[in-house]
Parts: structure tokens; sequence; C-alpha cells
């Protein structure tokens, strides 16, 4: 029986192993295409209007539409080839009917849409290869001159993957802590200031429910909306919202914004509907608190280890009461 599960768990190991090592390859074939259809030509596109994506949490990410009419569909509904991004000092000097200048690599056009693109690849290779390596480390030292290897130098060998773990460690949470961080001024700049209130026409709705081979459904929802801000300039934005808020509204949604940035676009109310949603939302970061309050009680332990020579409080012993004299 001990046999049978270790088999399983093994084979259960190997398919894991599989899907990751498929995962890295698609990546770096996708990342390897983006480089090679690099060109030094420079190509112009005319400016056809203007969009912003508005993430969950209030992130934007600004674009030029190249296309005529594609500001009114939500960016992830349409061609590739329908926007480019651009740096926010860009767009807000850039007018319809002007000239963009850009290097056509693939679906890519500006500098901004070539450079997300190599980091999202790079990153989702950085976290695909996490398993197969250890999994493969943790196979090598099952052979037994591998092992015997291992033993002899097993002090230099346990502080180098030691610190190569913390490292790695370390460094993806800064990401998260760099994002959430994004996330939580995004927020806050979208709540401040004198806020507006008015009614935003749905022209385009996107819903997307995703398996990533990292291991869980995502589901995203996307409304591409339009109005007017007290200025009577046409805002064009493709909001990411809520099931509750997509579900729930077909034509018409009622938005709020502060007024000196129009596009920071919110609405009001959380619905307990929506909290499966916000928790898978919001997974890594709960992750990263986690595993930062582990990572500080490890160390504490530590500290009380080197101190006490153990990692728990000592008690101390007392004798018993028929010992007292009486």
């Amino acid at each position: 029986m001990e046999l049978l599960k270790r088999i399983s768990l093994y084979m259960v190991g190997i398919v894991v192993f599989v899907a990751f090592v498929n995962g890295f390859i698609d990546e770096s074939k996708e990342l390897y295409q983006l480089i090679q259809q690099q060109s030094d030509e420079q190509l112009e596109e005319t400016v056809q209007g203007k969009a912003v994506h508005n993430g969950l949490f209030g992130k934007l990410t600004y674009y030029a539409v190249l296309t005529d009419g594609a500001e009114e569909n939500v960016i992830y509904n349409s061609e590739a080839r329908d926007y480019a991004e651009i740096p926010k000092s860009e767009f807000d000097a850039l007018e319809i009917g002007d000239t963009l200048k850009g290097t056509l690599t693939g679906a890519a056009f500006s500098k901004e849409d070539i450079r997300s693109q190599i980091y999202e690849h790079l990153l989702l290779m950085a976290i695909a290869l996490i398993y197969p390596t250890f999994f493969i480390i943790y196979q090598l030292i099952h052979i037994p001159s591998v092992n015997r290897w291992t033993n002899s130098h097993d002090k230099w060998l346990s502080r180098l993957f030691s610190g190569i773990f913390i490292a790695g460690l370390c460094i993806g949470l800064l990401f998260s802590y760099v994002s959430m961080t994004k996330d939580i001024v995004s927020t806050v700049q979208a709540h401040h200031g004198n806020q507006q209130e008015t009614t935003a026409l749905i022209t385009d709705r996107y819903e997307d429910h995703s398996y990533s081979y990292k291991g869980y459904w995502r589901s995203y929802y996307y409304l591409a909306l339009a109005f007017e801000d007290q200025e009577g300039s046409m805002i064009h934005l493709t909001k990411a919202v809520p099931p509750s808020i997509f579900n729930n509204n077909d034509f018409s949604v009622k938005i709020n914004y502060p007024e000196e940035n129009p596009y920071r676009v919110y609405m009001d109310g959380i619905k307990v509907s929506d909290s499966f949603f916000y928790f898978n939302a919001l997974i890594l970061y709960i992750l990263t608190i986690v595993l930062t309050l582990l990572l500080i009680y490890a160390a504490f332990l530590m500290r009380r280890k080197k101190k006490t020579g153990s990692y728990w409080p000592v008690r101390k012993k007392y004798p018993p009461l028929d010992s007292f004299p009486p």
C-alpha cells in the first residue's frame, strides 16, 4: 500500500513537472518570436482616438487608438494592432490626427507594447521554472553517488541553496509588494479630490474565464465605457469590474471619478456575491502577507534558538509542593 502511494505521488509530480515545462516552452517560443520579429523599419500610424485601461483596483494603462471606432470596444476584445500602449506623458499631449511612430514587432507597435510583453514572458518563464528546478534537484539527491557527494559538501551546499531560495523568495515578495503598493495608491487616488458622479454608456463588454498552467481558474470581466467629463470631452476606457457590476448593467452604469482625472473611474458598492471574485484577485497579495509573517516568525525563532539553544520558550521547572517543609 505504501509503495502504491509513493508511485501515485511520483506520477502526480511528473504530470505537474510536464505541465510547468510546457508552460515554460510556450512562453519561450512566444518571447523568441517577439524578439525575432523586431525590425528597425520605422512605421507611422495616424491616431484615431485615445483610450485607457482601468484595472480592477484602478491601475491605469494608456493607449493610442490606431483603428477608427476601436475606442468603443473592450481593449482585450479587439485586434492587437487596434491599440498601441504609450506613456502617460505622451498620452496627455496626444491629439486625434497626430502621427505615432513605432516599430512593428508582431502585434506590438510602440516601445511600451514590446517592453510590457517581454517583461510578461520573462516573469511567466521564471515562475514556470520554480517547480521543475526543485523537482530535478530532489531526484538528483536520491542518486547514491550524488547523495554521497552532497553529504560531503552539505555545509556549503545548504548555504548555497538556502541563499538562492531566500533571495528568490525575497525578490518575488518585493515584486508583489510593489504591485500591491501601486494598486493601493491607485485606489486612494481614485477616491481623492472633488468627486464627480455620472452615468456612462456601456459600448462593449467582454468576459474571460481562463485556466492557467499555474493551476487555478481566474475570471475577468470588462466593460467599455463612454461618457463626457466636466469639460465636455468624451472619455473612452476599458474598466475591469466584478461580476455583479458586469451582470447587472446592460446599457449604462453609474460611475464616480475625481474631477482632476476622469479616467480613474470606480463603482461604489461591493456585494457579498463578489467575495470569491475579490479573494481570487487578491490571493497573491494574501499569500505575500502570509509568507512575510512566516518569515518574520522564522527569524524570531532562529534568534531565540541562538540565544537560548531552543526554538521554544524554556519553562522553569518548579519542585513539587510536597517537597516544601510544612
